[in-house]
């Protein structure tokens, strides 16, 4: 009896599904499949998220997670970039803005409110404390107040 070595192969069985295997490539296949559903699924939620964050338009939440649903990504992106707000909901005035306007943030609520009220348009809340010790006015994220050097402490 002798030794085998090799098979020798035909030109006919070099063909891709021969050396791969059908299953190879159907495999291959639905990984891609897979992973572009997926992408599709987090474009939606990111989409929906985004435009919920930076507007209160309905009709323009609706366009803009229509457009990521319905067309291709490289549609609806630039499109998507094109309709939506520059800026968040929360940022529509800069901090830095707001102090050279003469506008206070509310520590509950972070209403932008101006200076010289004493109670938060939206929810009502002090703007300012007094001292217990002169009467003076500051702010709630003082720890001390700014005249006497008195704790703010609530007892």
């Amino acid at each position: 009896m002798g030794t085998w070595v090799g098979v020798v192969l035909d030109n006919s069985s070099w063909t891709l599904a021969s050396l791969f295997g059908a299953t190879w490539i159907s495999f291959w296949i639905n990984i891609v499949a897979v992973l572009l559903i997926f992408f599709r699924a987090i474009s939606i939620i990111w989409t929906s998220k985004d435009i919920i964050n930076r507007t209160n338009s309905f009709s323009l939440q609706i366009i803009s997670i229509l457009l990521v649903t319905f067309l291709t990504p490289l549609v609806w992106l630039p499109l998507y970039f094109l309709i939506r707000p520059l800026s968040y909901k929360r940022d529509r005035i800069p901090r830095r803005e707001a102090c050279a306007s003469n506008l206070v943030p509310c520590y509950n609520c972070s209403t932008l409110n101006p200076k010289e009220y004493v109670c938060c348009i939206a929810c009502g809340e002090r703007l300012k404390i007094k001292c217990k010790e002169c009467w003076n006015s500051y702010a709630h994220s003082f720890a001390y107040c700014n005249i006497c050097g008195a704790p703010n402490i609530d007892v």
